[in-house]
């Protein structure tokens, strides 16, 4: 199975960090390929939401199905993430440092299907590569826009 782990800092507190990660209407912004995030079942940010995330990759849709299993208020939450041959756990740490967030993401994944459970122990770089551009992406709009992005637009 493979894991990537990776941080940024952020020049803002946890609570609103944590305000970022949870407002449904921000993950398009910062979740690259991400056309619409979705909620089925349950409120944003409680344990047992459940959220559908609808993907456009080389014109090809997908949906991923996301479910919210722990949260620690403004300090840490876990979800497991199912769909598309893969079943990944997807932990986030958020840590107060000087008046500002560092945060650390740890993703897990295994295959679910014979050719994702073949091809995902080559695929950790790009996974790496691929979560550390989008916090980037979340660094830059927390930090500009706080914790309610305003941009419609992607």
């Amino acid at each position: 199975m493979p894991t990537i782990e990776t941080k940024v800092e952020i020049a803002r507190p946890p609570e609103i960090v944590a305000e970022a990660f949870l407002d449904p209407a921000n993950v398009v912004h910062w979740t690259q390929y991400l056309d619409r995030f979705e909620i089925v079942s349950g409120k944003p940010g409680e344990v047992g939401s459940i959220a559908h995330l609808h993907y456009i990759r080389k014109g090809r849709p997908y949906v991923l199905k996301d479910v919210l299993q722990e949260i620690v208020p403004n300090k840490y939450f876990r979800s497991n993430v199912t769909g598309g041959g893969l079943k990944a756990r997807i932990e986030t740490w958020l840590r107060e440092k000087n008046g500002n967030t560092m945060v650390t993401i740890r993703w897990s994944g295994a295959g679910s299907t014979l050719i994702m459970r073949l091809i995902l122990p080559f695929l950790r770089g790009a996974i790496l590569r691929h979560t550390r551009q989008e916090l980037d992406t979340f660094k830059t709009l927390v930090e500009t826009h706080g914790a309610h992005f305003l941009s419609e637009d992607k």
